[in-house]
Parts: C-alpha cells; structure tokens; sequence
C-alpha cells in the first residue's frame, strides 16, 4: 500500500504521522504539494490531508469517479462512497482508495492491514537493540520496523508475536514494555498513584492517560498551573524561585514536582515547564525550551529538552519524554509476559 500525504504541512506533525504508521501497513510513502485530475493508482492508496488539501482532494477524486461531491454528515465526499468521520473509500481501477482527513487524531482507515506487536525499548540506542533483536527474529523470517520515538525511547513494530519469542526478547532486553506504555502504567502501577503538574503542556499528560479505562486506579488528579501566581499559590513555588530563575528552570520544576506530591499524597509525579511558542521565546530560553521532572517522596530529577517543531508538537515530545523518564524512574518496565 502507498501512503500519499498531500500539503505543505506535514513537516513536524511526526506525532500525527507515528500514530498513523501504527495502524497500516505501507511499502511507500510519498509527500507531495499539489493533487490534480491526472492521479492514477497502480495499488491500494491511503492519501493524507489536511483541512486546506481535503476539500480539493474529495472533488477531484469524485471527478475522477464521476460522481458528485456531496455533504453526508457534516463532511464532503463522493456521492458513493463508503465514508466515517473524517475518511471515505473509493475505487479507482480497481484499487481501494481511502483518503483521510488527519488533523489531532487518526479517523477509521478502511484500508485492512495486519495488526501488529508494538513494543517499546528503553536505556537502549537503535544500532544495540537492532543488534539484540536480529537473532531472535530474522531466523523465523520476522519483518520489523524500529524507530526512535519522541519521547527518546525505541518503538519496535513486528507481525503479532507468540509468548515464547516474547519471552526471548524480554530475555534479551530488560528494558521493555510491552504493548501501549499508558495501559502498561494503568495495568502495572497500582496500589501506588501518580500526579502531573504541567504548565506548558496543558493538561495533555492527563488527558492522554485518561483516555483509558482504569485509569482512576492510578490517578486521583493534578494541576495546570500555567500563570507564575498559580505556580505559587496551589504549587509552593516561591516568587523568589520564579523571580530569579523564571518559569522555564530546573529549579522551577523541582519545586512544582515537590508541590504536586504534597497536595496529592501520589508516590510520584511528572512536572513540565516550557516554552511551546511560537512566541514567547528568549536568546536565552527559545522555543522548544522545556524542563521535564519527576520524583517520588525521596528523591527527583530534572532534564533539559530543546525541541523543535510546531506548538502541537512540541508539547507531544515534552509529554512523551516525561512518560520515559517516569518509566526509568520507577523502572516500570514489563517481568512477564501479560
């Protein structure tokens, strides 16, 4: 199958990218600006637009069909075609066609493709995982695709895997969680709890986790303290701490960490504070300037992240980088296999 993105836009929206690299299955992947009358498919395509390229995209498409482009539930699509929010089906000679609107989240993609073994590798650089793996899975004619995510930890994607390989590379590879890393943390933390308290993410740690199911087991709840006078007042930031240093410091962060363990009696917290622009950037502290911290009732520890990329963006890498440094943190990391 060939994924085409259509648009200029697709620079940094990687995260949007990632997340839809997870359910297909592609051998090409093309970007291109403009999309006219003369596509002509020789196999099964998944075209990718955004809100400027989908309207012009969904009339050229019913041209091509002869149909007409006609509004069904709010959206425009070819009259016949096979359609949920945000993606419709064609053919066109003979080959399924599905173009998708990806905007924040992945929409239905009717394009079938097999499901897949996700599992994350943490401590690890590529060249000494792939090193790792090779054994295991190239012998029994294993494809996989590994990549470094945002959050600076490896995302291994095979063919669904049987407990004995599993148990192979869990063997081979301590670091490891299986499967989705916020349903592991749902799954595995519990009896202790843990609390965020975000700044310039927004709330986005939180509301990721708790997008799924028992996540009341691990999260009794936590702040967006955006304002300096909000860091203050629910956190215990000093003034004198966020006059000398700012907002975006190491020093800041540890004291939100601090705040956000004592309002919330949780055993461990994630707290994050940064620049996501794409104003208010310094010489000093750019864009993409992020302070990522964690701690537990005894100890902590900050990073300091330059990021780049668009506004949305940014803020994905902050939260992913402070779900791998809780991950090490806690040494959450998969024993068994589920």
């Amino acid at each position: 199958m060939e994924v085409l993105f259509v648009g200029k836009e697709w620079r940094f929206r990687n995260e949007l990218k990632k997340e839809l690299f997870r359910y297909i299955n592609y051998d090409k992947i093309e970007y291109i600006n403009s999309f006219d009358i003369s596509f002509k498919p020789d196999e099964d395509t998944l075209i990718v637009t955004n809100s400027q390229t989908y309207p012009l995209v969904t009339r050229i498409i019913s041209t091509i069909l002869n149909q007409n482009p006609v509004i069904k539930d709010n959206q425009l699509v070819p009259e016949n075609a096979k359609y949920s929010k945000n993606s419709f089906l064609v053919k066109i000679e003979g080959f399924e066609i599905n173009v998708i609107l990806l905007e924040n989240d992945v929409p239905e993609i009717f394009i079938i493709t097999p499901e897949y073994e996700l599992i994350n590798i943490f401590n690890m650089d590529k060249d000494t995982a792939k090193m790792l793996i090779e054994p295991i899975l190239s012998p029994r004619k294993i494809d996989y695709i590994l990549i470094e995510n945002e959050g600076s930890f490896l995302e291994l994607y095979t063919e669904p895997l049987d407990n004995k390989i599993k148990k192979e590379i869990l063997n081979a590879i301590p670091f490891i969680i299986f499967g989705n890393i916020f349903k592991h943390i749902i799954k595995h933390l519990p009896p202790k709890k843990i609390t965020f308290a975000e700044s310039c993410t927004g709330g986005l740690i939180a509301s990721t986790l708790t997008k799924y199911s028992g996540s009341s087991d691990v999260f009794d709840g936590s702040v967006v303290t955006y304002a300096n006078r909000i860091k203050h007042e629910w956190l215990g930031v000093s003034m004198d701490t966020l006059n000398r240093y700012g907002a975006v410091s190491e020093q800041t962060v540890k004291e939100m960490l601090l705040g956000a363990i004592e309002i919330s009696k949780a055993n461990y917290a994630i707290a994050v504070s940064g620049i996501a622009g794409p104003t208010g950037g310094t010489p000093n502290k750019p864009v993409g300037t992020v302070y990522i911290g964690v701690a537990n009732e005894k100890e902590l520890k900050v990073e300091l992240h330059h990021f780049k990329g668009d506004r949305n963006y940014i803020q994905y890498q902050a939260m992913m980088n402070g779900i791998r440094m809780f991950i090490n943190f806690s040494k959450l990391y998969s024993k068994d296999i589920d």
